[in-house]
């Protein structure tokens, strides 16, 4: 049977494969065992060094950052070369704290953790329909992983989940997998169809959706000044589902300290279009919003706008 007619979680299965899963477990371990502030340090070092070494990548982020600040001159005080250096070692604190920061028990965590606009949540909630989350990739991704007793210690009980995509190494995503899900939320990704999903949302639940991610084909529309092919995903779930929006974010405000805020997104901006490019400009603008909270905690290593 060739490679290509293999069912895609066996194609990512072998020996290689497994070596890289004992490797890639072994280190996530260790990282997790590591103080927290030492982590946060450890990570801004690796930054640093990330930093000076890749010259093609700092090109990258720098493009980006130009485009953001073209769009709103705002969103950083700092130079632009400075803005450059600044989102290399925040992201490498965020990444590394963010292994030991998703151990924490749920005392520990509020400690490091503040949440702010929980009652918009709770309001959508009780409207008893889905709410589908809005997600950028910024701050500390693994602490999301706590939403669910986050969410629980401020009497929101509604099932959480997201979507995802599957590690190209079957061992080592079904690990994450089932990592993740033990802390209470769900996951979805392509393999499990269009139908689950949807019928969760249908149920009530609250859906996470990392929506800023690179397109090569999607609706077109206007994210930060610049029309780029983005992911129709969210509004195709809430045309069929009804659900109501939000939008999450999370910032820096200090070392070893994030905010996780939940914003609002106001639909009546469609204004009665319901076409994909309609909701991904509202999806688009209100993931500028999120963004420009904390601009320099976006991980802006990809060509976003090519």
């Amino acid at each position: 049977m060739s490679t290509s007619r293999k069912p895609e979680a066996d194609r990512f299965k072998g020996t290689s494969k497994w070596f890289q899963y004992i490797f890639a477990r072994v280190l996530v371990t260790l990282i997790q065992c590591l103080p927290l502030g030492f982590a946060f340090r450890l990570g801004r070092g690796i930054g640093y060094i990330c930093w000076k070494l890749l010259k093609r990548r700092r090109l990258v982020v720098e493009r980006n950052l130009t485009i953001i600040n073209q769009w709103n001159p705002q969103v950083s005080d700092l130079p632009i070369a400075e803005q450059v250096r600044e989102v290399f070692q925040r992201s490498g604190a965020n990444l590394i704290a963010g292994f030991p920061l998703s151990k924490l028990s749920s005392t520990r965590m509020e400690q490091h953790l503040e949440v702010q606009g929980s009652e918009h949540l709770k309001n959508l909630i009780s409207e008893g329909k889905g709410a589908i989350m809005l997600l950028a990739h910024m701050g500390p991704w693994e602490a999301l992983a706590h939403l669910p007793k986050l969410a629980e210690a401020r009497e929101i009980h509604a099932p959480l989940a997201s979507m995802y995509r599957p590690l190209n190494n079957t061992y080592l995503d079904d690990w994450l997998r089932k990592e993740r899900e033990a802390m209470g939320t769900r996951l979805f990704s392509r393999r499990d169809g269009f139908h689950k999903p949807v019928d969760f949302l249908k149920q009530g639940g609250v859906l996470g959706i990392l929506a800023d991610q690179k397109m090569r084909e999607g609706a077109v529309a206007s994210y930060f000044g610049v029309d780029v092919p983005s992911s129709p995903i969210p509004g195709l779930f809430q045309r069929r589902t009804g659900a109501g929006f939000l939008a999450l974010s999370i910032e820096t405000v200090a070392p070893v300290k994030w905010r996780i805020t939940i914003n609002p997104v106001d639909l009546a901006a469609l204004e009665g279009e319901v076409t994909r490019e309609a909701y991904t400009a509202v999806c688009n603008h209100a993931l500028e919003q999120v963004l420009s909270r904390s601009i320099l905690d976006g991980f802006w290593f990809h060509k976003r706008f090519m």
